[in-house]
């Protein structure tokens, strides 16, 4: 049985996703193919590159993402996430979607036409870079003639891609809606009133997934609580135990026999 993997975007909040996968990787699924927008892709481009997620949150708690994001010195944006190529360069070293030992789809927007570019083949690193590149944030990534932003600012849970190629597609999602929310500074508004558009589109589309995992409360990290790494990916893991102990995996059709 081929199992499609799907991550959404959500800056630090993406961090939770290692953490389920790590529970569904215990339990026996086995993912054949991984699509992503965003902190998704990055997550998803780690794993595909053969790192655990346990070993993927190690990547992040020990990288220093302030000094890989320097100040891009224009009027566009605050940070040129570009600089960032030459860490990512050290778990990337062949720079190559082919190199890759499962099969990714990486899910950036063009900010120019207005549409959805999806990568799968040939260099790596710049379409996660161009995937993770929230506007205004990060300076737009330029490959070739197209100018490219934040995947998931069209499709932040990009099952499209893979769709044809599964039998069940599993989809993880780091940006529930919690109520309860207090306006704060500008940013905290900013970041609230971009969630709340990004997902409820996802809502809108969850008869597309044959299982879709949405922690709630996560929302309480911030998208560059990036030092709280391990608390998030806990965070994660154990909301993903109580879904798969509570019967999510048997309810969709997979058991052991089917995912091993």
């Amino acid at each position: 049985m081929k199992i499609g993997l799907v991550l959404s975007g959500g800056g630090a909040r993406g961090i939770a996703h290692l953490g389920i996968m790590e529970a569904l990787l215990e339990s026996g699924v086995r993912f054949s193919v991984v699509s992503g927008s965003s902190a998704g892709a990055l997550a998803g481009a780690l794993y595909c590159a053969g790192h655990s997620p346990r070993e993927i949150c190690q990547i992040i708690e020990k990288t220093n993402f302030y000094r890989a994001f320097r100040p891009s010195f224009n009027s566009r944006s605050l940070l040129n996430i570009e600089r960032a190529s030459g860490e990512l360069s050290k778990y990337f070293p062949e720079d190559s979607f082919a190199s890759l030992k499962i099969p990714l789809r990486v899910t950036t927007t063009d900010i120019s036409k207005g549409k959805v570019k999806v990568y799968k083949r040939g260099q790596l690193i710049r379409p996660v870079l161009a995937s993770c590149c929230i506007p205004v944030v990060f300076d737009p990534v330029r490959i070739g003639k197209r100018t490219l932003v934040d995947g998931g600012i069209l499709d932040n849970l990009p099952y499209k891609p893979i769709k044809k190629e599964c039998d069940k597609i599993i989809a993880l999602h780091c940006n529930p809606i919690d109520k309860g929310y207090r306006p704060g500074n500008w940013r905290d508004l900013m970041e609230r009133s971009m969630m709340l558009t990004v997902t409820q589109y996802v809502h809108s589309k969850k008869k597309n997934y044959d299982l879709f995992l949405e922690p709630p409360g996560v929302s309480r990290y911030k998208v560059f609580d990036f030092k709280k790494a391990q608390e998030i990916f806990d965070f994660g893991y154990e909301y993903a135990q109580k879904e798969i102990a509570s019967g999510a995996l048997e309810k969709i059709g997979l058991h052991e026999k089917s995912v091993l």
